[in-house]
């Protein structure tokens, strides 16, 4: 995402500032100068702690897609907060570190350097009166502000922020946070919302730096004897992005009428992180925009697990690995077989540790568990962070996930961030296969399953360092779709299938064995189709299923793993299918759709393709798509082998 500075502030700017505030000083208070110095600091608009001699503002034209998507924030928000964000290190220990630390780079006003250029106002000549602040992020570095906060009406907001910005300017941070808690604690006597009982915590911006950066949200008492803690995880996209956290979910662990502080910190390496950060405060929802706000993550587990995350230290092995290194700590009784057993049901498994990456590498190796592992996260962040990057690298949703750790602290920082990860001490992973989350089929695809995942690590590698557009690389890749009818021999893969998908299954479906076993024998002139997919890298085995009438061109049904997603397999069947249901004389394909709490990129995919959705209520409607049709990429997939008729029928007990 490219950016243009149009304009930049003039050097003379600092220098005047400069001349202002030393005049001050030397009247003794005489504020001689305050009108003139008030209209200087004032070319910063944003609720920020500013340093006296060291502001910064610059013009920048936002791409119109994302200047359009800004905008509507206004309008989105009924009520907001006034939280002052400052600059700060996640190793503070000032004033110490300020001669200890080699890090320490001065700000005019003797406080630490994390931010390359400070926080620079930015002028993008809208209306628009939600501010934006880039920040260039140094090592270590953080946005922090405190809180309790109350709210005010939005317009209010801003004007208070433009009339507190000369404190800000001075670096007197403190008299803007008690000038703010007054203004808003008149607004609560008046009825507006008291802390705790805004809708939710909204954080919007875009990164500039990558596609994606992720950052870490944490609120934490000021009273250090308190062990309350609430972190979440969000990514900011290249596009605009808005992101909002409910209240009622902080609200459960940090009483947001006493003093807190609220902290937005880069997962990961912090240096050379280019962020712009637009609102990022408590917001009452406009009525208008309530059906429209961002809906929550998912509050509770799936009914099954896909991913077992393990610590490693008194979790999986006995001993402390930095202190008795690789060959010193030993496995725990049964935790091997746990981790076989698990292999063998295709559940995967994966380790968030807080130790050094090589050596935990090197002990997972020497006790021949590293294999079993696929995106293992070792580092000294917080595990919320290495589960959010670990269900991203496995596009898998965190409420399939199981976490294990033999620390409270831990797991609560985990329960906390996400509460759809069921989560587990140390003593109950001797447990998990008579959880009933565990009582998944075996087929021989969920035995490989673990395999498939690695092989896809090696084709997403592929995909980063290739040059060209993806469809090119996907023609690279030598894609090949194989279409049979359903067969005994495949039944159970179909119903683990079908109680395993999710995002791509669009009509919701979860087949019981018997449900599959009626299709072997339709006698209503249904065709029930798998799909086999195999590219130069590996086989996929069989990652879809489709039921429907060629004759009437009605598909009653079709999921897909969300393995292939993305890669015009989808394309080359629906190429396929439009095709023989032509021939059998249907004018047109219709696809029964039921929505579900994530198979939106199934709509999303059908969409895409050109089928026109007609709802029947609000969670139940058709798709639609005229015949002939033709499907972008569906060539980029090649359809190999096609077998046509269905094996002998078999009973539900055979299958």
């Amino acid at each position: 995402m490219a950016f243009q500075k149009l304009e930049a502030f003039p050097s003379t700017y600092e220098v005047k500032m400069h001349a202002l505030l030393q005049a001050v000083r030397n009247w003794g208070g005489k504020w001689f100068f305050k009108a003139k110095l008030i209209d200087d600091l004032q070319r910063g608009l944003v609720m920020k702690e500013t340093v006296a001699l060291d502001s910064a503002q610059a013009r920048m034209r936002l791409p119109e897609a994302m200047a359009d998507a800004r905008a509507t924030t206004f309008d989105l928000i009924q009520d907001r907060s006034m939280i002052v964000w400052g600059e700060h290190c996640s190793e503070c220990a000032a004033p110490t570190c300020y001669t200890a630390c080699s890090f320490y780079t001065p700000r005019p006003d003797g406080h630490c350097r994390r931010f390359a250029h400070g926080m620079e106002t930015i002028d993008t000549g809208s209306a628009n009166k939600t501010p934006l602040t880039r920040i260039a992020f140094r090592r270590w570095g953080k946005l922090e502000g405190r809180g309790p906060v109350g709210a005010l009406e939005k317009a209010d907001a801003a004007n208070l922020e433009q009339a507190l910005q000369p404190a800000l300017g001075l670096g007197l941070a403190f008299l803007a946070r008690r000038e703010a808690r007054a203004r808003t604690a008149k607004h609560q006597a008046l009825g507006q919302k008291a802390p705790g009982e805004f809708d939710a915590f909204m954080i919007e911006g875009a990164a500039l730096s990558a596609e994606t950066i992720s950052f870490t949200l944490t609120f934490v008492p000021v009273d250090k004897a308190s062990p309350a803690l609430f972190q979440s995880q969000f990514s900011l996209n290249a596009d605009w992005t808005r992101v909002s956290i409910p209240v009622a979910d902080i609200a459960r662990t940090i009483d947001l009428a006493q003093d807190y502080l609220v902290q937005i910190e880069p997962v990961g390496e912090a240096e050379g992180l280019e962020v712009l950060f637009g609102l990022c405060d408590f917001v009452t929802w406009a009525k208008a925009a309530q059906s429209i706000a961002p809906p929550s993550a998912p509050s509770t587990p799936a009914a099954k697990a896909k991913v077992v995350v393990w610590d490693l230290d008194h979790t999986i092995w006995d001993g402390i690995l930095v202190e008795d290194g690789p060959e010193g700590v030993v496995v725990k009784p049964g935790i091997r077989e746990m981790i076989e057993a698990l292999d063998a049901r295709g559940i995967l498994q994966s380790v968030a540790s807080k130790n050094n990456h090589d050596e935990a590498v090197a002990a997972l190796a020497h006790h021949g568990l590293l294999d079993f592992m696929l995106a293992p996260q070792i580092s000294w962040g917080p595990k919320s962070a290495a589960l959010a990057r670990i269900a991203e690298t496995l596009n898998l949703g965190l409420d399939s996930f199981v976490f294990i750790d033999d620390q409270p602290f831990e797991r609560g920082e985990v329960g906390e961030a996400y509460k759809a990860v069921t989560v587990l001490a140390d003593t109950e992973a001797l447990t998990l296969l008579d959880r009933p989350q565990f009582d998944v089929p075996v087929t021989p695809e969920s035995k490989g399953r673990r395999a498939l995942y690695a092989v896809e690590a090696a084709r997403a590698l592929a995909a980063e360092s290739a040059a060209g557009d993806m469809d090119q690389f996907l023609r690279s890749c030598d894609l090949v779709l194989t279409l049979a009818r359903l067969s005994a021999s495949d039944a159970e893969r179909v119903y683990e299938l079908s109680q395993r998908t999710n995002q791509l299954n669009i009509a919701a479906t979860r087949y019981s064995r018997d449900d599959v076993a009626a299709m072997l024998s339709d006698a209503n002139g249904g065709e029930a189709w798998t799909l086999r997919c195999a590219d130069r890298f590996g086989d996929y085995g069989l990652i879809g299923f489709a039921y429907g009438d060629p004759k009437t061109g009605h598909i009653r049904d079709f999921f897909m793993s969300c393995r292939v997603q993305r890669k015009r397999v989808e394309a080359a069947f629906f190429a396929w299918l439009a095709a023989r249901c032509e021939a059998a004389g249907a004018h047109e394909m219709t696809i029964s759709y039921q929505k579900a709490a994530r198979n939106g990129p199934a709509l999303e995919l059908f969409q895409n393709l050109g089928f026109t959705l007609s709802p029947t209520d609000d969670t139940h409607g058709s798709l639609a798509c005229p015949l002939p049709a033709s499907f972008d990429g569906h060539d980029i997939v090649r359809i190999e082998s096609v077998t046509a008729e269905p094996e002998a029928a078999i009973t539900s007990e055979a299958v």
